[in-house]
């Protein structure tokens, strides 16, 4: 079932061509067309409300993101007050944050590395290049996309998933929920998601066009 999916969303991507900036009827032409316009993008910001649900402890946190194609992503938490402040970076291609300031310990939240500071960056790289287990509309009126990721080599609750959600109009993405080998590990709500679109200029240099998705 998996792959038969996988061979749709390839299909459809093949099919539409340049128009699959522009999206489609079903949840699928929907994720590809997204897909193709975060990859497009320089950066964006949002503030992200984080849950970490672990065993025995649940503990929740509030950061702000700026996330960078090239350059410095930088994580800066606010709350609570006690760990307000310490930061978190990586460069470009890089995966592991090096944090300023108190250092911070919040465990791992799989067999990879992920930790739930990370995995805010981590939600960017399954839209660029994660696979796409299942798409869906969601919501009373199906004002929302919905997009399962998870490795295509694993069982449906084995392993890391990642389920993010969109808002269809804006394709802002709004919240983000972690499973590891079927639980729940990580609930994540994304505000005021703003983007920063790569454009050429006349020279062919990389240059910024803000917009707010949120």
């Amino acid at each position: 079932m998996r792959k038969a999916l996988s061979c749709v969303l390839m299909m459809t991507l093949l099919l539409s061509g340049c128009g699959a900036g522009r999206g489609g009827e079903t949840p699928e032409e929907e994720a590809l067309a997204l897909r193709e316009e975060y990859q497009a993008l320089a950066g964006w910001s949002a503030g992200v409300d984080v849950s970490v649900c672990y065993t025995e402890t649940v503990y929740d946190f509030s950061l702000d993101a700026q996330w960078r194609r090239e350059g410095e992503t930088v994580l800066t938490i606010t709350a609570p007050e006690l760990v307000a402040g310490i930061t978190a970076r990586a460069a470009q291609g890089e995966t592991v944050l090096e944090y300023d300031g108190v250092g911070l310990s919040l465990g791992l939240l799989d067999d990879s590395g992920l930790t739930p500071v990370s995995a805010v960056t981590a939600c960017m790289e399954q839209i660029e290049k994660g696979w796409m287990a299942k798409c869906a509309w969601a919501g009373e009126n199906g004002e929302r996309l919905q997009i399962t990721f998870q490795d295509p080599e694993r069982e449906a609750n084995a392993g890391t998933r990642f389920l993010l959600t969109f808002d269809r109009a804006s394709r802002a993405l709004l919240s983000a929920e972690v499973s590891v080998e079927g639980g729940t590990v990580l609930t994540a709500g994304f505000r005021n998601f703003t983007t920063e679109r790569m454009t050429s200029n006349d020279t062919g240099d990389d240059a910024r066009d803000g917009a707010d998705l949120g």
